[in-house]
């Protein structure tokens, strides 16, 4: 699967419901390309040409998440349907699949999806912008701008409070 930079005229000539992700006055259109069985899907978005899409494979290499800007989807690698497509409420930052969920990490919030149906597992509001998230265990370590972390809990979804680190 590769991703190539088309025109907006190009974008313009992919059938709706291949465009997975449309944005509202885009400046960059691309096409995810899944292979001769499945074919092509149209991307657009915002952003300048520094920001590129995310594009995550599941675990079971059963799904594609792909998301750029404020949007998300999903694509079912068997079939080529369109398992999810949503806005974020902030920029896409991270996508990371593990056995049972998906985790997705935007500007300022953590949501959780699972795997199996796609349904959200849970939403987490972060107090400052994230920078990055790692798995340590069956914790979910988020690291904020400021340095500092919170840990959730992916078996409870409980929510440590922050720890600053100097």
């Amino acid at each position: 699967m590769k991703i190539q930079h088309i025109t907006q005229v190009k974008f313009n000539q992919i059938e709706g419901a291949r465009r997975v992700i449309v944005h509202d006055c885009p400046h960059q259109f691309a096409i995810v390309d899944l292979g001769e069985r499945l074919g092509h899907y149209g991307l657009s978005w915002r952003s300048s040409p520094i920001i590129q899409p995310i594009v995550t494979i599941s675990k079971d290499k059963k799904f594609l998440w792909l998301g750029v800007d404020q949007r998300l989807a999903a694509i079912d690698l068997q079939d080529g349907h369109i398992c999810l497509s949503r806005p974020l409420d902030t920029y896409l930052f991270q996508i990371q699949s593990l056995d049972d969920i998906t985790i997705v990490l935007t500007e300022l919030e953590v949501l959780i999806f699972n795997n199996y149906d796609f349904s959200i597992r849970c939403t987490e509001d972060l107090p400052e912008v994230a920078a990055d998230i790692t798995i340590d265990g069956s914790d979910l370590v988020i690291k904020l701008m400021d340095e500092s972390r919170l840990i959730l809990n992916l078996n409870t979804l409980q929510l440590k409070a922050p720890i600053k680190i100097h």
